[in-house]
């Protein structure tokens, strides 16, 4: 995923944390809030609790990976932060990608173009 396209900065983080909406569901928080630019950024958050190195770094590159397939289908100009609450590496990718795509869709964020010719079997 290309680096304009992330959120990497903490006060970008603390700014969409602080101004944003939020968003649950049992694995994880999504936070939502409009920027200035022609594009959607993405910024993931996982605790040291949830596993060692390895599985976190899996399960960001699950999300980020899903976030660029899909990034036709998301509003433009959205700063998104999906921030872990359980161990979700077990999750396989199709359930990870609906749960992604529901919450989203609460938050009006998807763009319901059902372009669902991803690959779903990546990862």
């Amino acid at each position: 995923m290309q680096r304009y396209l992330r959120l990497t900065k903490n006060f970008e983080f603390k700014n969409v944390y602080r101004a944003g909406k939020r968003l649950s569901c049992p694995y994880f928080n999504v936070y939502i809030k409009e920027n200035d630019l022609k594009t959607a950024r993405l910024g993931v958050s996982i605790s040291k609790k949830i596993g060692k190195s390895v599985v976190r770094n899996r399960i960001k590159r699950r999300i980020k990976e899903l976030f660029r397939h899909n990034i036709e289908n998301i509003k433009k100009g959205i700063d998104i932060i999906i921030s872990i609450k359980k161990d979700i590496s077990k999750m396989d990718y199709k359930d990870l990608k609906r749960e992604i795509k529901n919450i989203l869709k609460r938050g009006h964020v998807w763009n319901d173009k059902d372009n669902d010719n991803s690959d779903d079997n990546i990862l």
